[in-house]
C-alpha cells in the first residue's frame, strides 16, 4: 500500500505541473508580452539622403491593441504614429509630413523608420515607443541620428604671390567642419591660412592656402578629412622648378631696407597696441567690478515675483497668495482668455522687466518635471506643440525626471548632482541681456543664456509644470 500511495501522489504532482505550465503560457500570451530591439543605437546620414532607423518588435499578437510612436527628444515632437495598426497623421509634426514611412510591414514586427530627404535640423535622439494599450506595458529604444555633409570635389588654384607660389584648396558642402592638412615633399606642413565659412544651407566651406618658397618644394599633397566618417579627399600635384620667380641683387637690397622699415613700424605698432591693451584691461576690470556690484545688489534685494492666474494652463492652479503654482485644476474652471496657455502647462509671472538687474528664487521641493526662466509676451499660447527654446521666445532650464537641461539651441546638460530644491534666477538687462541660473546653496552657476530678447523687448517670469510635477513656490522680497 505504501508504494501504491507514493506512485499515485507522483502522478498527481506531474498533472499539477503540466497544468501550471499550460496556464502560465496562456497567461503570457493573453497579457501581450513583447520585446523591442534595434540593431544600432547610432545612425549616420548624409544631407539630402534617405535613411533608416532600425527597430524590430517581437509580439505574440501583432499590432492589435498596440500603439507605436516614433518621436524626437521631447515626447511632443511626433515623427510617426500607429494606433491598432493604423497611421495617425493628425498627431504627426508637420515637419515630417510626407517624409516618413515604415520600411516594411509593421504587422510583421518591422517598425524601422524611413526618413526621406534628411536635413541638418533632423539630427537628434529618436525614440521608438511601443505600448500595449490594455495592459499599459511598454518598451522603448533610442537611436541617435547624426547628419553629415560629405563635401564637394576640391578646386585647386595656383598663382604667384610675392616671391613664392601660392596653392589654394577650396571645397564646399561639409558638416561638421572638416580637417585640412598639407604635405610638401612627404612631410607635414602647418598653415594658418585655413578659413572655414558657414554656407547659407548650414554646411561649411573650407579654403586653405600654402606658400611654396623654394624650387625644392615642388611635390605637394593637399587633403581634407571628414571628422565623423574619417573619409579623406586629397590631390597630389607637382610644381615645376621654372615656375618659381628669381630675384636680382637689387631686389635683395630693397628687401633688406624694406625689412628694416617694417621692423620699425612693427615696434611702433607694438607700443601703441600695448597702450591700447592696458586701457582695454582697465575697462574690463571696471566692467567686471560693476557687474559684480550689480549682481550682489540684486541678490541682496530680490524681486517680489507673483504669478498671473489668467495665463495659467487650465490644468494648473495658482494659490490665493499668487506665489505657489500647483499641478491640479482650479476648483472653478477658468474662463477662456487670449493670455492663457492652452497647449503647454505653463504660467507667466509679474512684474514685466525691460531693463535693470533683477534676482529671485524658485523653490522646487521634490518636483520631478519643471521649467523655470523668462519669456517674452510673444511666446506662443496655443496651437501645435512647440519646443521651449530661444527661437520660441523662451529662455529656461528644466528637469524631466532624471535629466536636468538648459533648453538652449542646442540643449545643454546642467552640472547638477542629486536633488536640487531651489533655483536662483539673475536677469541682467542693463548690458549684454543675460539670464543666469544659480544653485543658491553653493552659488555655483548652472547655465547662462545670452541675447535674451531684443533691446526694448520686455520679458516676464516663466514657469512650466509637467504631469509628474508637484508645486513650485516663488521666493522673493517679503515672501
Amino acid at each position: 500500500m505504501g508504494r501504491a500511495d507514493g506512485e499515485q501522489a507522483t502522478r498527481k504532482m506531474e498533472r499539477f505541473c503540466w497544468f501550471s505550465s499550460v496556464t502560465l503560457l496562456a497567461t503570457a500570451a493573453v497579457s501581450g508580452e513583447f520585446r523591442l530591439q534595434t540593431q544600432d543605437t547610432k545612425q549616420v546620414a548624409e544631407v539630402g539622403s534617405d535613411t533608416f532607423l532600425p527597430c524590430t518588435l517581437s509580439s505574440v499578437q501583432g499590432l492589435a491593441g498596440m500603439k507605436v510612436r516614433w518621436f524626437r527628444s521631447l515626447y511632443v515632437t511626433t515623427v510617426l504614429e500607429l494606433n491598432n495598426g493604423k497611421e495617425d497623421k493628425e498627431r504627426q509634426n508637420p515637419v515630417y509630413s510626407g517624409r516618413t514611412a515604415f520600411r516594411g510591414q509593421p504587422a510583421s514586427g518591422d517598425l524601422t523608420l524611413m526618413l526621406r530627404n534628411v536635413s541638418l535640423s533632423d539630427a537628434d535622439m529618436y525614440h521608438c515607443l511601443v505600448e500595449n494599450i490594455s495592459s499599459e506595458l511598454y518598451h522603448e529604444v533610442v537611436i541617435e541620428l547624426i547628419v553629415i555633409g560629405i563635401g564637394s570635389i576640391p578646386v585647386l588654384g595656383i598663382f604667384l604671390q610675392d616671391n613664392a607660389i601660392a596653392i589654394s584648396f577650396v571645397t564646399s558642402d561639409w558638416f561638421p567642419s572638416p580637417e585640412m592638412h598639407w604635405e610638401v615633399d612627404g612631410g607635414p606642413v602647418a598653415t594658418d591660412q585655413d578659413h572655414i565659412r558657414n554656407q547659407s544651407n548650414g554646411l561649411f566651406q573650407l579654403e586653405s592656402r600654402i606658400l611654396l618658397k623654394s624650387p625644392s618644394d615642388g611635390h605637394v599633397y593637399g587633403a581634407v578629412r571628414h571628422p565623423v566618417t574619417g573619409k579623406e579627399v586629397g590631390l597630389y600635384m607637382e610644381v615645376a622648378e621654372d615656375m618659381f620667380p628669381r630675384l636680382s641683387s637689387w631686389a635683395y637690397a630693397f628687401i633688406f631696407i624694406f625689412v628694416i622699415l617694417v621692423a620699425g613700424a612693427i615696434l611702433g605698432i607694438i607700443y601703441i597696441r600695448k597702450q591700447h591693451r592696458q586701457k582695454v584691461d582697465l575697462n574690463r576690470t571696471k566692467d567686471a567690478l560693476s557687474s559684480e556690484v550689480a549682481w550682489r545688489k540684486a541678490v541682496m534685494t530680490p524681486e517680489l515675483i507673483t504669478l498671473r492666474p489668467e495665463t495659467a494652463h487650465p490644468q494648473l492652479s495658482v494659490a490665493p497668495n499668487l506665489v505657489t503654482l500647483m499641478n491640479k485644476p482650479p476648483v472653478d474652471p477658468p474662463s477662456p482668455s487670449n493670455a492663457r496657455f492652452e497647449t503647454e502647462r505653463c504660467c507667466l509671472g509679474l512684474p514685466v522687466f525691460s531693463t535693470g538687474c533683477h534676482y529671485w528664487e524658485v523653490e522646487l521641493g521634490n518636483c520631478l518635471e519643471w521649467a523655470v526662466g523668462v519669456a517674452s509676451n510673444e511666446v506662443k499660447r496655443r496651437g501645435h506643440a512647440y519646443m521651449f527654446r530661444p527661437e520660441e521666445h523662451i529662455w529656461c532650464i528644466s528637469r524631466f525626471i532624471e535629466d536636468f537641461k538648459a533648453l538652449d539651441t542646442p540643449e545643454a546638460t546642467l552640472p547638477v548632482r542629486g536633488q536640487i530644491e531651489r533655483i536662483g534666477v539673475y536677469l541682467n538687462l542693463s548690458g549684454p541681456r543675460q539670464i543666469t541660473f544659480y544653485d543658491p546653496i553653493s552659488w555655483d552657476s548652472l547655465y547662462t543664456f545670452n541675447a535674451v530678447g531684443h533691446i526694448g523687448v520686455s520679458v516676464l517670469p516663466f514657469f512650466w509644470l509637467g504631469k509628474n510635477g508637484d508645486t513650485v513656490r516663488l521666493i522673493g522680497r517679503g515672501q
